[in-house]
């Protein structure tokens, strides 16, 4: 069995857990409260910023040259389609949505939003990886699970309500940026690269340490975004 498929095994439990989160369910049901979303979005948005600067630590300490080059092009992928629909969606929220907001949320609405606690616990892990690791299986693993996850619930959404992608743009494009074959083929190059350096003692420790911590990160975060009220 490839590595990655026993770590999923092994931690079969919690990633189920966070791809049917309660936040992704009424996301890709159409029913989640906009002030909600927002909230996600504006938390997300400070990990997504972070995120980009992990990839260039990826980057920097990957060390098979076909695999550096698929990771400076998803870098450029990045940069566009997910950016476009952070500011995109977060405009609309605000055009459509700010009594909602204001009244449930309001200070996500601020210039520096908080940063919720369980938010800052993901992106001090996200920092430690970006600036101070020199361990390309950490960071990959870390890549991996983050992005296994968001694929997760999209496709566990997608098979059950498959009528996901025709619903508003703010509900529907998130799926379908984080679905399909060309997110999929991601997925799989960084399951790919995970196997190739989980190859000992050490490196195989690392992998399942911080296979683990982001799946209980990404179920922190969600449920945080989730359960905020002001």
């Amino acid at each position: 069995m490839p590595f990655v498929d026993s770590l999923l095994e092994q931690f079969s439990e919690k990633f189920h857990r966070s791809i049917t989160c309660a936040l992704t369910n009424e996301l890709c049901k159409g029913s989640l409260p906009d002030y909600k979303l927002f909230t996600y979005l504006v938390q997300d948005l400070k990990f997504f910023q972070l995120g980009l600067n992990l990839f260039g630590n990826a980057l920097a300490r990957c060390d098979r040259p076909e695999s550096a080059i698929v990771l400076g092009k998803q870098i450029g992928f990045v940069s566009n389609s997910e950016n476009t629909y952070f500011f995109k969606c977060l405009d609309q929220l605000k055009a459509e949505s700010r009594e909602e907001i204001e009244a449930h949320a309001k200070s996500m609405l601020n210039d520096n939003p908080p940063t919720l606690p369980a938010v800052q616990k993901y992106l001090d892990v996200l920092a430690y990886l970006t600036f101070e690791s020199t361990s390309y299986p950490e960071i990959i693993t870390f890549m991996y699970v983050m992005e296994k996850v968001y694929q997760g619930w999209a496709e566990y959404h997608l098979q059950r309500t498959p009528e996901t992608k025709s619903l508003s743009y703010k509900h529907s494009e998130w799926v379908v940026l984080h679905s399909g074959p060309e997110f999929g083929a991601w997925c799989d190059f960084l399951a790919a690269e995970v196997n190739r350096v989980g190859v000992d003692v050490e490196s195989k420790r690392k992998c399942t340490e911080f296979f683990e911590k982001t799946l209980d990160l990404e179920i922190e975060f969600f449920d945080a975004c989730y359960e905020y009220h002001e």
